[in-house]
């Protein structure tokens, strides 16, 4: 290579760029790196041919990732890196110019890697602070002490931080980001928005009353209703602000895993420093009516079926287990499985068990004394409330003990798992001690309020006094079929036909009622 080359004239040169944390994604950071590369090639008399850049990219943090050998492994993940490396190696550019040596590279493993392709593919290394230079064995040495101090520190300012954000948990502070829905943030607190704080409470009433999410979510776009970024609400959505732990006034820690990803169940549960919106005993009704409603669901090839008014009701008298709603009929659930064959119309089993149902629900508003349970212990579940935060301040504390190394962590393991445990039961006794969501009905104006109503609240009101609909096989001793007399008229026809199938489905069908 001429003096000329050496100096950098007339090569060709790739820039690359990269800043870690830019949550506006104004890409501010990097286009003033752009801009100082692009000088520093223009005063070598390089010509930049490409440019790589890699907004809000960390080049610290570790994913788990899958080789192509089927092996998973933690690695940085830097796709523009990795594209510029594959540019380089085909030839792209003799020169790559980065603005420093720690926005090129902070983990040992791309350094290496960047030193493997200079080598085989013979391009220079530079940077606009001097600090990247790979061109002598001295050159490489630095370089690998300067990655490996730099990766030090980020290792540090992660450990701070993540320390930092568990003592803000602990404290119930907010940890930043964005609000959800429901607050605003103010100097770093959450305060109640008012009106959409009234969004949510209304949700949560009418889960409780009954109404699928589809429903309100239907209502609500029809009011012009819309998520703080102006989107037009969706299930899931709706779904995650009912079941967020904010909306009670409670803070969680999720710590980061060896992954990289938040864990999937919060290691601390505290009293936050904003006002609920919701009470807990709202909070955990709405979620346990939610997660039965998901349970209820059955499921078939394809995907999930419609909840019905009776659906898991009806049930194969033989097999024992709930009958499907497919098409016209319902069929027990082991003939997809070739195991059963009995099946009932749907139609007329609905009518017939809505009938009767209703007749119930017409005699309890006439006799307002049968209405409604026992009610629930509320001394019972607040002693088993205040044991769940007694044992998840001790958890807290135990985990800050072991992270100031003050117990061994064969220590903390055993304590925390016992600890653990008992926290779950505690949680368990608390779920039980709650009322049930289906109270939250009338029985008194189930009648009155039937006709109109969502499938799922029907199917609540049902639930209340209807444990099962029995199917039992069609009796031996009538025809499953009506034939057609000679010179019958049609009206006439289907006049018995109709009373035949009534007087099969009455000894087919059997009620059994809750006491």
């Amino acid at each position: 290579m001429d003096q000329g080359k050496q100096a950098g004239q007339g090569l060709r040169a790739v820039v690359y760029v990269r800043i870690s944390d830019d949550p506006e994604g104004r890409e501010r950071g990097v286009d003033r790196q752009e801009a100082d590369c692009r000088a520093y090639a223009a005063g070598h008399g390089m010509a930049v041919v490409g440019l790589f850049k890699e907004n809000d990219t960390s080049a610290f943090k570790q994913r788990v990732i899958t080789l192509p050998s089927g092996e998973r492994v933690r690695r940085v993940v830097r796709p523009q890196f990795r594209a510029m490396l594959g540019f380089l190696a085909r030839g792209g550019a003799d020169v790559m110019v980065a603005y420093d040596l720690d926005r090129a590279v902070r983990d040992p493993r791309d350094l290496e890697d960047l030193i493997d392709a200079k080598v085989l593919n013979r391009f220079q290394v530079r940077s606009v602070t001097g600090s990247l230079k790979l061109d002598t064995d001295a050159d490489v040495a630095m370089a690998r002490v300067l990655v490996a101090m730099a990766n030090k520190s980020s290792a540090d300012t992660a450990r701070r931080v993540a320390r930092a954000a568990k003592q803000q948990a602990v404290e119930g502070a907010w940890h930043g980001g964005r609000a959800p829905f429901g607050y605003r943030a103010e100097g770093g607190k959450l305060v109640v928005v008012p009106e959409r704080a009234a969004l949510v409470r209304e949700a949560a009433q009418r889960v409780l009353a009954g109404e699928s999410l589809y429903r309100i979510l239907t209502d609500w776009d029809e009011r012009g209703m819309r998520t703080e970024a102006g989107a037009v609400w969706t299930n899931r959505g709706l779904k995650m602000v009912l079941e967020s732990q904010s909306v009670k006034g409670v803070r969680e820690y999720r710590p980061v895993q060896p992954d990289g990803t938040r864990a999937d169940a919060p290691e601390l549960l505290v009293k936050a420093a904003w006002p609920a919106i919701l009470d807990e005993d709202t909070w955990e009704r709405v979620g346990a009516v939610l997660a039965e409603r998901k349970q209820a669901r059955t499921y078939h090839v394809g995907g999930s079926k419609r909840m019905y008014p009776f659906s898991g009701l009806i049930r194969c008298a033989k097999c024992g287990v709930p009958m499907v709603h497919r098409g016209q009929v319902y069929q027990c659930h082991r003939a997809l499985k070739g195991q059963c064959s009995r099946s009932v119309r749907a139609g007329e089993v609905t009518a017939l068990a809505e009938q009767a149902v209703l007749a119930v629900f017409a005699r309890i508003s006439l006799e307002p004394a049968r209405r409604g349970g026992a009610a629930p212990d509320q001394e019972a579940r607040a002693g088993l409330g205040a044991a769940l935060d007694a044992d998840r301040a001790v958890l807290a504390r135990l985990d800050d003990d072991h992270y100031d190394g003050l117990i061994d962590r064969a220590s903390w393991v055993r304590q925390r798992a016992r600890i653990a445990d008992r926290i779950e039961r505690a949680r368990r006794g608390y779920q039980a001690a709650l009322p049930e969501a289906a109270p939250a009905i009338d029985v008194t104006t189930v009648a009155a309020e039937w006709e109109g109503r969502a499938p799922a609240w029907q199917h609540q009101a049902a639930s209340l006094v209807l444990e099962a609909v029995l199917i039992h096989a069609h009796p031996a001793d009538m025809m499953t079929a009506v034939p057609k007399r000679r010179d019958e008229a049609a009206e006439a026809f289907h006049v018995r036909r109709d009373a035949h199938r009534q007087e099969v489905l009455a000894r087919r069908v059997e009620f059994v009622w809750r006491a």
